[in-house]
């Protein structure tokens, strides 16, 4: 007897007969990442990104949804990242606009001259306060505008039959307006 007679030979099972791999569900990841993605878009782009990597080709299902959770992610990222950066430019949120237009509320519910130079000091203190020139230049104008008013009242003195001057009204008007137009969202 030879040795080769004792050594065993490998057998060698046809492709047919090979086990079929088994089918594996879909990822957890993927599903919770694009959930997260309407929910809270940073924790969706971050879960979904780790998914893309473990789904695909003999891997996992779910690579579809990961894509979605992506893109989706992304999309909200960009767009709140433009409203923030727009609302960080904003007039509306200017300090000038919002003591300027308190100031023209609180002074617009009594017209004395005291009530006048109360809202013309307020006036020029948002002006101050101020981030942008338009600003400023609108809350100074009016806070000139109510000068004039306040001297015209002045002259007139006792007579309470004493309009102002029709100039001065229209200014005020058109002052506060364009306060208005600067100082409100829409508007």
């Amino acid at each position: 007897m030879s040795l080769d007679s004792q050594v065993p030979q490998p057998t060698r099972q046809p492709a047919a007969q090979a086990q079929p791999a088994t089918q594996q569900g879909t990822s957890g990841l993927a599903v919770a990442g694009l959930i997260f993605a309407f929910l809270f878009a940073p924790i969706g782009f971050i879960l979904s990104l780790i998914a893309v990597f473990k789904t695909g080709a003999g891997r996992r299902k779910g690579r579809g949804l990961a894509v979605a959770g992506l893109i989706f992610s992304a999309i909200s990222l960009a767009g709140l990242t433009t409203v923030v950066v727009m609302n960080l430019n904003s007039k509306v949120a200017d300090p000038g606009c919002v003591d300027g237009k308190a100031a023209i509320v609180a002074g617009a519910s009594n017209i004395d001259e005291n009530t006048l130079k109360k809202t013309i000091d307020a006036l020029n203190t948002a002006a101050a306060k101020a981030k942008h020139d338009d600003v400023r230049a609108a809350m100074k104008a009016l806070a000139d505008d109510y000068t004039q008013l306040a001297d015209a009242m002045t002259a007139a003195g006792e007579d309470p039959a004493g309009e102002p001057p029709a100039d001065i009204l229209q200014k005020i008007d058109a002052d506060g307006k364009n306060i208005d137009k600067l100082c409100t969202v829409g508007a």
